[in-house]
């Protein structure tokens, strides 16, 4: 192993690091742009209800709606996931 001095740049050998051993994440592109932004869209708005339903039933008698609302709450959120995963290709 070579020791480098401490005016002198490092850089790693190109026979061990090719141009394309990491590959570079990329945007989505049409329908799957759309795909993607709608599932964030949909995790945000999976957040505010859900947080906006622990606000509004928080402290009340009947638990069944709070619980009712908070599934629903995490199924949108779950649903944007979804589209956002198979948008970028890590599904």
């Amino acid at each position: 192993m070579k020791v480098c001095l401490p005016g002198k740049l490092y850089t790693m050998n190109k026979a061990r690091v090719g141009r394309d051993t990491s590959p570079m994440p990329q945007r989505p592109v049409g329908v799957r742009w759309v795909v993607y932004w709608c599932g964030r869209s949909l995790q945000v708005v999976g957040l505010v209800l859900i947080w906006w339903v622990l606000l509004l039933f928080a402290g009340t008698a009947d638990m069944g709606v709070l619980l009712y609302w908070s599934a629903a709450a995490a199924l949108v959120f779950y649903a944007g996931w979804a589209c956002m995963t198979w948008a970028t290709g890590k599904w």
